[in-house]
Formats: C-alpha cells, sequence, structure tokens
C-alpha cells in the first residue's frame, strides 16, 4: 500500500498439443488482465534516485491474449500531477498529464504535458515495444517553457521539432527559441589541471579518443532579444542565430553568428564597452571565429583591446582612436592618460598590463591589489608631485569622466592636496584642486602622428 496496488486475474489454458500434468505449451491460450495503481512515485523513486525528485500518480490496464508463443499484450497507460524537480540544476516540472495506449506491440503516446514556470511542454508519438526495430516517432513542442529556474540560471525557450529512430541511428530535429533568460557563470572552486598535465597511473586522453554522436543533429537556436550573461567581470545580452548540425561522422558542427550587445567588461579596475563582440560559427562547435573590441571610453584617446582570430588561436592586439603609438594606446587604456604622465609605480603597472595581455591573464602589482583591497584605483609613492618632497597619492575614479585624488606631502614641509579630473569630451577636459596650493584650469589635448 505504501508503493500502490497490483492486480492480476486470468488464465493459461492447456496446449492441445501437450502433455502431463501441466499440459502447457507454446501453444497455451492466454487470457491475463493486470491493473496497476501508483498512487505516490515519490515514495517508489526516493530509494533509488538521490537529487531528483518525482511525484504524481500512475494507472495502468493490460490485457494479454494469443499463446505463450506469440502473447498479444494491449492496453492504457495513464498519468496524473506528475511532477519531477532536480533543485541542484533548477529544474521544476510540475503538473504533468500521460495518455498513452499499448497495441499492435506498439506504445502510442496520444496525450504528453508538463508544465514549467509559466509554460509548458506537450508530445505525441509511438515506439515499438522491441526499440531497436525502429519505426519510433516523437513530435513534442514548447511554450514558453522554463528550462531552469535557478536565481543564477534562468531560461524559459518556445519551440517545436521532432525525433525519430529507425534502428540504428537517432535523429533530431527542430528549432528553439530563448524567450528569456539569465546565466551567471562562476569560476570553479577547485582548481583544473592543464591539457599538458599529465597524470601517473591514468591513460591520457587524446581528439582520437573522442566518441563521436551516434545520432543524426539539425536544431536551429534562436537567442531572442532577452537573454544576458555574466561572470568574470563580463556583462552583455546575447542575440543571433546558430545551427547544430552532426551527420554520419558523428561529429558536431555549428553554423551562425552570436552577438553581444550592450556588453560590458570589467578590467584593470575599469568598466570597458564591448563593440563589437561577435563569435561566428563555421564549422567546430568549440572555436569560433572572434570579433571583439572592448573600448575604454569617454577619454582624449580612446583605447581599447581588439581580439580576432579564433578561440583556440586568438590574436590580441591594442587599438585606439584617434590612433597613437601602441605604448601610448595601453597607457590611455590601463590609466587614463598619457604616458608622459606616468609615474615610476604606474609604469609598473602598465608593465603588468603588457604582460597580462601576453599571457591572456591578469597580474596585478602589490600596490595595485592592496588599492583595489581597499576599493580604490591607485594608492602610489613617488618622489615628486604637486606637493613639495616625497608624497603618497590615492586615486578613485567616481566615473568614466570624473577622477578624485588626494596627496599628502611626507618630506619636512607637510601639504596636502584634492584633485578633480573632469572629462568633458575627447578633447576637453576640466581640472579644480585645494589644498595647500589651489587653483583650476581647462586644458585642450590634441593628438596626432
Amino acid at each position: 500500500s505504501r508503493y500502490g496496488k497490483l492486480a492480476l486475474e486470468g488464465s493459461v489454458a492447456a496446449s492441445p498439443a501437450a502433455s502431463g500434468a501441466l499440459a502447457l505449451g507454446p501453444q497455451s491460450p492466454l487470457d491475463l488482465r493486470a491493473r496497476f495503481e501508483a498512487t505516490a512515485l515519490a515514495a517508489l523513486a526516493e530509494a533509488t534516485l538521490t537529487q531528483v525528485r518525482v511525484d504524481g500518480r500512475l494507472w495502468a490496464e493490460l490485457k494479454t491474449s494469443g499463446t505463450l508463443a506469440e502473447p498479444s499484450v494491449t492496453g492504457t497507460l495513464r498519468g496524473e500531477e506528475l511532477s519531477v524537480s532536480m533543485p541542484p540544476y533548477g529544474v521544476y516540472l510540475k503538473n504533468g498529464k500521460l495518455v498513452a495506449e499499448l497495441r499492435d506491440e506498439r506504445l502510442r503516446v496520444t496525450q504528453f504535458s508538463i508544465q514549467a514556470g509559466t509554460g509548458d511542454f506537450t508530445a505525441e508519438g509511438e515506439t515499438p515495444l522491441r526499440f531497436a526495430d525502429g519505426g519510433a516517432r516523437l513530435a513534442w513542442s514548447a511554450r514558453n517553457f522554463g528550462v531552469l529556474e535557478r536565481p543564477n540560471m534562468r531560461l524559459a525557450v518556445s519551440g517545436e521539432g521532432g525525433a525519430t529512430f529507425d534502428g540504428r541511428r537517432l535523429s533530431l530535429t527542430g528549432g528553439v527559441r530563448a524567450e528569456r533568460g539569465h546565466l551567471r557563470i562562476d569560476r570553479d572552486r577547485l582548481p583544473r589541471p592543464g591539457e599538458d598535465v599529465v597524470i601517473a597511473g591514468r591513460p591520457r586522453k587524446s581528439a582520437a579518443d573522442a566518441v563521436p554522436l551516434p545520432l543524426d543533429l539539425d536544431i536551429r537556436l534562436d537567442l531572442g532579444q532577452n537573454l544576458t550573461i555574466e561572470g568574470e567581470g563580463y556583462e552583455a545580452k546575447l542575440t543571433g542565430q546558430v545551427r547544430c548540425v552532426a551527420g554520419e561522422d558523428g561529429v558536431l558542427r555549428a553554423y551562425g553568428r552570436v552577438r553581444m550587445v550592450n556588453a560590458l567588461v570589467y578590467a584593470y579596475g575599469r568598466r570597458l564597452d564591448v563593440d563589437p563582440g561577435e563569435l561566428i560559427f563555421d564549422g567546430a562547435l568549440d572555436n569560433p571565429a572572434l570579433n571583439i573590441t572592448a573600448w575604454r571610453r569617454n577619454q582624449a584617446v580612446e583605447a581599447g583591446v581588439q581580439i580576432s582570430g579564433n578561440l583556440q588561436s586568438p590574436r590580441v592586439q591594442l587599438v585606439s582612436n584617434p590612433p597613437v603609438p601602441e605604448a601610448e594606446r595601453l597607457s590611455w587604456m590601463v590609466l587614463g592618460r598619457a604616458p608622459g604622465e606616468a609615474n615610476r609605480a604606474d609604469i609598473g603597472l602598465l608593465q603588468a598590463a603588457a604582460g597580462s595581455l601576453l599571457a591572456r591573464g591578469e597580474s596585478l602589482p602589490l600596490d595595485r591589489r592592496v588599492a583595489r583591497a581597499v576599493g580604490l584605483d591607485e594608492v602610489t609613492l613617488r618622489g615628486a608631485g604637486e606637493a613639495e618632497g616625497n608624497v603618497v597619492a590615492f586615486g578613485k575614479r567616481l566615473s568614466d569622466r570624473l577622477y578624485v585624488s588626494y596627496e599628502r606631502g611626507l618630506g619636512a614641509v607637510v601639504s596636502n592636496l584634492v584633485k578633480l579630473d573632469y572629462t568633458l569630451d575627447r578633447h576637453w577636459s576640466l581640472r579644480a584642486e585645494s589644498g595647500t596650493t589651489s587653483g583650476a584650469g581647462l586644458f585642450y589635448r590634441f593628438s596626432w602622428d
């Protein structure tokens, strides 16, 4: 009674050609009826499933006729209030309904529907009882179906398609559109060894060891207009269309273009605008072509990092508008000013930035890490400045246009100076300073090759 109820009745008649006490043989006629009712699938599944929760009710009525050698099974299968949830993955399916018929050694699903979020998923089709014989087909459709419902992983899709199996290969076709979604990519908590690391006692895997997909695939993915992604200092809305196909060779390929709209990336303590931001697929799914440029805007020289090539062999270079020498581009991107205004600490920061570009990673000097730890952009000690003698300087950029700094002299004469630098456009800027000495100025900058 904990899992459900099972009732059996019927008979197996004696075979005309058999002899003995039971007189049963291959030609013995069958007349069997069975009824199964599972009133609590949760109790039935909890013994075998850990991270998956299943619930609902199932009814099955089956009738067996024919002979022992060639039995014929017919019947119906119904399900109500079906639900499947996987909390670690944000999957919550509910209010499922199932109506299926068993006839002529084929299972026909006449109705299946289940809800997730504010949408639903429906399917119908049929399959032989011996799946390897082929001839299975399934048609499905989704309407605003909530595939993922986690705070950091949300995705709702719509679409339709089908699946068939000919006894040898599975074929999937259709189209899916992202209605809305937000994906946050978190850094792995545990480090992973690089591809060139070999662990003793374990076989080393190579590209030749990859198992091809045993299916034919032709799926069109439409990212829609409401899919956002963030993580690792990156925020963007994704749009575009990609077609994923796999043929006889089992290799998954992709064709299409993914665009990044209103994209921002945070690097060197600054917000950079990504324009353009494109991934172009024309073959291997894991090696798209790159067309990405991250700009530091609203300054006399707008500088940025341009990434081209492909994902496995990217090409990184500095760009600027108007064009300036490469060393000056790096200074404008990292410091927001010309290299002639840099001090020794700034030069160290530029060297670290150049190294990080070459290594495709970020390595900050100690003073930069200290500044970031206390919420500032600059903590430096320099030997010359507006104040006399050695000074310690603290700086913070409040916006793309406004930079505030404080300098305190460490020599025999104690001095203080607060400066505000405000960028009006690419050429004009304002500066106001107050302290031991005070003043204001309007600056015009013009650059040429």
